[in-house]
This record gives C-alpha cells, sequence and structure tokens, in this order.
C-alpha cells in the first residue's frame, strides 16, 4: 500500500476552489488550483489518502463527513503532539534577518531564492518616519509581477488559520542597513515617537510576511516528521514543499548539492522521465510528466466542484491502476534493496514512465495554444537507513504508534513530493479559458485587498524625500 499525507491546508484549498470558504486575496486562486490539482493526484496515484484531524473544532466533523473518502488520524490518540513540540523547537530556531534590504538568514534566504522572489526592502515615509516596507521587484501588471504577487499571497495565506491552531509564528527580526548600522526595537520605538524622519520599525504587512513564514517552517517540519513516521507521501500546500525540500537539505537528509539538482532538473523540464539525481546512495528522485487531471475533469464535467467525485470514479480505470502499480514497485524496490540499489536498477522502469506519461497525455490532456499544459509528479526518495542515522534529524523521546490501518505499510524508506511551485501556477495560468472555469466557483471578499507595492529595479538604490534604501 502507499499511502498521501494531506494536510489540512490542501483541504481548505478545495474548499475554496468550490466556493465553500470565501477567498480574501484574488492573488491566491492559481495557488488553491494547483493545490486543487496535487490533491487529485494523490486520489489517483496512491492506494490511500490520510490526514491529521487537527483542524478547527468548530469545522472537524464537517470537513471529516465532506471528504469520507480520507482516512483522519487522531493527533491526541496516536501522541503526535510529541511531534508538534519538536516541530516548534526547529522553528523557534530560525533567526531571520534583513541586511540591505533582503533576507540574508540562510533559511529564509534560501527559500526566497528557490521560489525566485524577486523583493526588497526599504524605509518608506509615513506620517514623518521611515518604515521598512517589503515590496515586489519588477513592473505592475507584467507575468513577472504576477508570479511574486501569487507567491508572495501563497506565504501570507500560511497564517489563515493559525489563530486557531498551535505553532510558532513570531515576528521578530534582525534589521542591518548596508552600512552595518543595526536597527533595534528600543532605538526605533523613540524615532517612531519624535516624529522626526527617524526609522520607526518594520511595517505590519512586512511583520505578518515573517510571521507567515515562520508559520510555514513550522507546518512543514511538523508533516515531514509525521510523515515520517507514518512511512507516508507528503502531499502538502504548494508553498510548503518549498520549505520542506530546504529543511530536508538543512537536517542532512539530502546531501550538499542534491537540492540545486533537484531544482535544475525540474527547471530544465527533465529531458528524460528518471531524474539522474544520485547522492552518495543517499537520496534519488524520480519523475512523471502528467497532464493536469483537475483542468480535464472540469471540462468534462463542466464544473470544477465535480472534480474530487470524478477523480475518486476513473482512479479505478486501468490506465491509472497500471500507473498506480509502477509507483508502488519502485517504492518496493527501494525498500528491499535500499536508494544505493534502487538507483542503479531505476533505468529498467524508465521505458514503462515514459509509456504511461504518453497515454496519460493522450487521455486526460487538455490542448491549448502553448499545446498540452502539464505538471511534474515528482517523488524524492531517502534512505531512512541513513535519514535516522544523521545526527541532524531530530531524535524522539517517544514512540509514535501507527494506527492499524499501517501495519500492512513495511516501508523502510521515506519520501516525498516536490513541486516547482513556480512552474506549477504558470502551467495553470497557461490553460487560459479552462483556468477560468476552474476558477468560476471562487466567492471571493476583496473589500480589503492591497496589492503588492513595487519597486522598479533600476531605482531600487534610489534615494528620495520618501524613500530611503535599507
Amino acid at each position: 500500500m502507499t499511502y498521501a499525507l494531506i494536510d489540512n491546508a490542501s483541504l481548505t484549498a478545495v474548499q475554496r476552489v468550490t466556493g465553500k470558504i470565501v477567498v480574501k486575496n484574488p492573488d491566491t486562486i492559481n495557488g488553491d488550483l494547483v493545490a486543487l490539482e496535487n490533491f487529485v493526484q494523490a486520489i489517483l496515484f496512491y492506494d490511500d489518502l490520510v490526514c491529521i484531524d487537527n483542524y478547527k473544532e468548530e469545522h472537524k466533523e464537517k470537513r471529516k463527513q465532506e471528504f469520507n473518502f480520507i482516512r483522519f488520524i487522531s493527533p491526541e490518540e496516536y501522541q503526535l503532539e510529541g511531534l508538534s513540540g519538536k516541530a516548534k523547537a526547529e522553528a523557534k530556531l530560525i533567526r531571520p534577518e534583513i541586511r540591505a534590504g533582503e533576507f540574508v538568514d540562510s533559511d529564509f534566504r534560501e527559500l526566497v531564492e528557490l521560489l525566485k522572489l524577486n523583493m526588497v526592502c526599504t524605509w518608506d515615509l509615513r506620517s514623518s518616519v521611515y518604515y521598512l516596507t517589503m515590496k515586489m521587484l519588477g513592473q505592475p501588471n507584467t507575468p513577472e509581477y504576477v508570479k511574486y504577487s501569487e507567491l508572495s499571497s501563497a506565504i501570507y495565506n500560511e497564517l489563515s488559520d493559525a489563530g486557531d491552531t498551535f505553532g510558532h509564528w513570531s515576528t521578530e527580526v534582525n534589521l542591518v542597513g548596508s552600512d552595518g548600522t543595526e536597527y533595534t526595537k528600543g532605538k526605533m520605538a523613540e524615532e517612531a515617537k519624535s516624529a522626526s524622519r527617524g526609522h520607526g520599525g518594520t511595517t505590519r504587512a512586512l511583520d505578518m510576511f515573517i510571521a507567515s513564514l515562520n508559520w510555514l517552517a513550522y507546518k512543514s517540519i511538523y508533516y515531514s516528521l509525521a510523515a515520517n513516521y507514518l512511512r507516508a507521501d507528503t502531499f502538502l500546500h504548494p508553498i510548503r514543499h518549498a520549505y520542506q525540500i530546504h529543511w530536508f537539505k538543512k537536517t542532512g537528509a539530502f546531501g550538499h548539492d542534491f537540492t540545486s539538482k533537484l531544482i535544475a532538473a525540474l527547471s530544465n523540464r527533465l529531458t528524460t522521465s528518471v531524474g539522474e539525481i544520485i547522492d552518495s546512495g543517499r537520496s534519488t528522485a524520480i519523475s512523471l510528466d502528467i497532464p493536469i487531471f483537475s483542468a480535464w475533469l472540469s471540462v468534462q464535467s463542466g464544473d470544477v466542484r465535480s472534480v474530487v467525485n470524478s477523480a475518486l470514479e476513473i482512479r479505478d480505470e486501468q490506465i491509472l491502476q497500471d500507473a498506480r502499480g509502477l509507483l508502488r514497485e519502485i517504492r518496493i524496490g527501494f525498500d528491499e534493496g535500499g536508494v544505493t540499489l534502487a538507483n542503479k536498477s531505476i533505468q529498467k522502469w524508465e521505458r514503462q514512465i515514459k509509456k504511461a506519461e504518453l497515454e496519460l497525455k493522450s487521455r486526460y490532456g487538455i490542448k491549448t495554444d502553448q499545446g498540452v499544459q502539464g505538471s511534474f509528479l515528482m517523488k524524492v526518495y531517502n534512505s531512512f537507513a541513513a535519514l535516522a542515522g544523521l545526527p541532524q534529524f531530530p531524535e524522539f523521546d517517544f514512540k509514535v504508534p501507527l494506527p492499524k490501518f499501517f501495519n500492512d505499510n513495511q516501508s523502510g524508506n521515506f519520501s516525498t513530493l516536490f513541486k516547482d511551485v513556480a512552474s506549477e501556477l504558470a502551467s495553470t495560468e497557461r490553460l487560459g479559458g479552462v483556468r477560468d472555469l476552474m476558477a468560476a466557483n471562487f466567492v471571493i471578499d476583496d473589500e480589503h485587498y492591497v496589492p503588492p507595492k513595487t519597486e522598479a529595479p533600476e531605482y531600487r538604490k534610489y534615494v528620495s524625500d520618501w524613500k530611503l534604501p535599507m
């Protein structure tokens, strides 16, 4: 059996797509459509779906009824609170620092680079005081601007349920100017009171962005630890996958250059189905280039609200059963021979993977002016023996009991899904009219929507009466 661990943020995104939860920021729409596609892929390519039952108390039962085909695991019954505590401790080790207008700490700097999120912070004048303001580098109404808006909005959206759950969402940040000047809270508070064009601190929007990044880190780590114990693949809300990959690199689960090879492979749109991404027998990745199933299902049914039920129906079609069997066979190969031997034998599956890709695209592809838009299902495998032996990976002084239905899951390896969020967003946007059909049921409350602030790259270092570079 293969299991996909779904986070509650993904289920919330599906409910926003179907109009059951109001959207407060229209920039999150494409991100939610990507989350819907990920969810459909989990239904089609995994034997069973699992979710940790830690959603808002007043909505728990209704959610379980709506997604009654998912196995919900009680965090209390299976002692998952211990994992949450470890995840909080890991997240609290993060020390955000903005220097000369950019994140320079290893955690958030690498995440921003991974997402190719071009941003800068400048001191902007407001009420005779300069406040540090986050901006997107680029011009409004350009494809780059749209991408940055969607990515930053997806990060902000992380805090949508933070008030109802426990986690770590600190707004603490070290601020250092390009000349080495450190801006302390006390000093900035005094300057703000004087209202004499001093440095008054950070804007609320920047505070919320930092808090969202901390929450994002906490939830990504939590689900990674849970998946490791459950031997399930993580299917997280797309923006969380990026931090998850960074955290695995940080803990030593991946080698020094594995992450860069992984990103390069996706950025170059793999020339072969099997990614030749190998790190000393510790990690490897396989990739399926597949159609956007949620788009095909929307067109076939005429309504995005039918996509999930339709996916549950077509998962029994022979072509998808064969694809699940192939992925299951690869997983067994890793379990029986370990990553080292699997790396040597994985090429034997390449012909089958190629055949599966072509059949799936032919059957479920949506043709657009730019060809058949696709999505990468990339699975990253780690040798559990190597993972458990790493001192950087958190050790536990407690035992997490497994639910009974996991008893036949004898997997010895840990695998996860990786998504290039920017590429997935672009593929969704290129669906054109089909994308509009998929977005037709969003209920948008944009009364308080504020578009991201921008900074033209050529004026980034420009000094004026109303703006100072950091």
